[in-house]
């Protein structure tokens, strides 16, 4: 089994630093799953206890608003699901469901955060490729407030000042960082 875990992990941009003993004992701790079209692979408020690695498949990512769901994002092959959980032992902030019949590799956090206990290189490299792509998200976002802050809204002057004070102090709390 870790053999087919090394092959999936390999063409993960997760774990493109990874050398094969890295690999090797990032398979050791991950455990396949199938999930069949139209299951859940985590629910919005559940707890954070790991990321998935998509295998196969698609998997879309929606956020419950007061109109409905939201799609977020869909994840085929290659796609990483719940990596703050990795970070964080914060509540899934969305849900992921499989739109089609999709495999995974399900990587526990606590196991995660033992290897990192270690002090092993391959989780380090983990980390660094997370932090990567969080990084990558805030800069969007912060692309996105100001677009959002430049164009204000034509309902109204006094919409656009409360709609512009918002996304002002959500640009604060995406640069707050908490240790």
């Amino acid at each position: 089994m870790a053999i087919e875990h090394i092959a999936a992990l390999k063409g993960m941009a997760l774990c493109r630093a990874l050398s094969v003993p890295e690999l090797e004992a990032v398979a050791a701790i991950v455990e396949r799953r199938q999930i069949a079209a139209g299951g859940d692979l985590f629910r919005e408020g559940d707890p954070g206890d790991g990321l998935f690695l998509v295998v196969s498949g698609e998997i879309s990512v929606t956020k419950r608003g007061p109109a409905g769901e939201h799609s977020l994002a869909r994840l085929g092959a290659g796609g990483v699901l719940g990596e703050m959980s990795l970070v964080t032992a914060d509540a899934r902030s969305a849900t992921g469901r499989a739109l089609v019949d999709a495999q995974v590799l399900y990587l526990p956090a606590a196991r995660f955060r033992a290897l990192l206990e270690a002090n092993s290189i391959a989780a380090h490299k983990m980390v660094a490729s997370i932090a990567e792509v969080l990084a990558r998200r805030l800069a969007t976002m912060n692309s996105m407030v100001l677009q959002f802050a430049e164009n204000p809204s034509p309902a109204g002057a006094e919409q656009s000042r409360l709609m512009t004070q918002d996304l002002a102090a959500l640009h604060r709390t995406m640069q707050v960082w908490s240790f």
